[in-house]
């Protein structure tokens, strides 16, 4: 079944590891939490909480992005692993504006309850917000 979701990650944790000026490298660690909003293919995942923890590394202003979530409803759990690529652009008031873009996959015999025997995976794409938030939407592939 494929579906459609939005959410935005709240800021949780930054942890900054490596802000080289000269060369323009930026490494940190970040945490972050949401709530999904399913837009089509049902309701399964609408409203489950999601919280996740990755990295990035940038070079003037470009790089990679990684993690791990764990998405959660009413007890009822699976794990994701995701990846991408991030680039800036410039906003409307002149300020850069992150954009990454990646893939995103359902660990495997990682659901309990509803999720148990989940599986699948698609791809991910969202900017950050003037906040420090990041609006994400994604569109996946899974089966039971």
């Amino acid at each position: 079944m494929q579906i459609e979701y939005s959410k935005v990650n709240k800021s949780g944790k930054f942890e900054l590891m490596l802000d080289d000026k000269n060369t323009g490298r930026f490494v940190f660690f970040f945490s972050y939490n949401s709530t999904f909003k399913q837009t089509k293919g049902g309701s399964l995942f609408d409203g489950v909480n999601n919280s996740g923890t990755g990295v990035a590394y940038f070079t003037q202003g470009q790089g990679n992005i990684s993690g791990f979530e764990v998405i959660e409803k009413d007890g009822d759990s699976y794990k994701n692993v995701y990846s991408g690529s991030c680039y800036g652009v410039t906003g409307s008031d002149g300020k850069p504006v992150n954009h990454c873009s990646g893939g995103v996959f359902v660990v495997a015999a990682s659901g309990t309850g509803r999720f148990s025997g989940l599986s699948g995976g698609g791809r991910w794409w969202g900017h950050a917000l003037p906040n420090g938030d990041f609006e994400v939407n994604s569109i996946v592939t899974v089966e039971k």
